[in-house]
This record gives structure tokens, sequence and C-alpha cells, in this order.
């Protein structure tokens, strides 16, 4: 598989497996344009979220950001976001004042259906990993509506995910 694909096939394994379930949930796929935006932020090698005026397509983009000594998968990385689930508590909690944003803002956050990311080694032998999403996390909001898988998307439905396409816009030219 593509880099790509893991990143996505990643992202959406997390998105089915939500605890309690989804009925909204997008199925998320890459972007090449939000890899763009992504990677030129890494590439600052600046081992922090940047300012929202490098996170901006039309509107605003959600950031996740993973730094390490060592090369990691991005399987990893993204499993390292994924693991504040364990201070989560439904729907917009942190059972400890830990931080929770990575893993609401955009692994889970049912309106974000698009990712891209990139990867560079910084000069300080920091691995600077970094994932631009359509934006999530709105402050008081839940990340999704609680319900059966796909119970908002019942005609739209692949593998308990929401087709974005024609839930978002169901006169969209949409591929078959």
């Amino acid at each position: 598989p593509t880099v790509q694909s893991v990143i996505v096939d990643v992202h959406n394994a997390f998105r089915r497996a939500v605890e309690p379930a989804a009925a909204d949930m997008l199925m998320m796929s890459y972007s090449e344009e939000l890899a763009v935006t992504a990677q030129a932020w890494v590439d600052k090698c600046v081992l922090d979220h940047g300012p929202p005026s490098s996170r901006m397509l039309n509107y605003e983009l959600g950031e996740n950001l993973f730094y390490s000594t060592s090369p990691n998968s991005w399987t990893s990385v993204i499993n390292a976001w994924y693991k504040e689930v364990s201070h989560f508590t439904f729907p917009n909690a942190s059972t400890n004042g830990k931080p929770i944003g990575h893993y609401t803002q955009q692994v889970v956050w049912n309106s974000s259906y698009k990712v891209g990311c990139g990867v560079t080694l910084c000069s300080n032998n920091i691995y600077l990993y970094g994932c631009h999403y359509y934006r999530g996390n709105f402050k008081r909001w839940p990340p999704y509506k609680v319900g059966t898988p796909c119970a908002s998307c019942p005609n739209n439905c692949v593998d308990k995910l929401c087709n974005p396409c024609p839930y978002i816009n169901q006169y969209l030219n949409c591929p078959a």
C-alpha cells in the first residue's frame, strides 16, 4: 500500500471504532492539496503548531503534529494521536485535564473527511510529522453524533462510515 493509503486506512479504522458508535462519521480520503500545506509547515522545522495563516485554503485547517528522534511509521504517529482517547469522555471533556485535541480535533471529528500529511528530518535530527485536515474540534460541540453507524447516511454507507460526497452535497456528481 502507498503511504497515503496507510494514512487514510489508519484514520478510517479509528473512526469506525469510536465508542460510543457514530451515526454520522464521514469516511476520510487523502488530499494532495492538504499534503502540500502540511509539508510546507513541517519543512520549517518549528516544533509547534503553525499560525492560522499557515493552515489556510479557503478556510482554516486543523493540524496534528508529532516529532521524534527516530523515524516512525505513519501508523505509529496516528496511533500516538489516537491514544488521547484514554483521556476523553464523550461528548467533549478531558477526564484529567490532559490533552485530547489530537484525538477529537481530527482523528475522530465526524466532518474532518480530508487529510494530507508531510514529514521532514530537521537539522537537529528531529523527525517532524504533520497532517492537515478539514477542520474540526469546535469547543463545546461533540466530535460526532452518537448512534448506529451510518444512521445519518443510510443510503451512503461504506463499511460503517458515511460516504462524504452524496452525504454532504447530494447534487454533486459523485463517483459511483
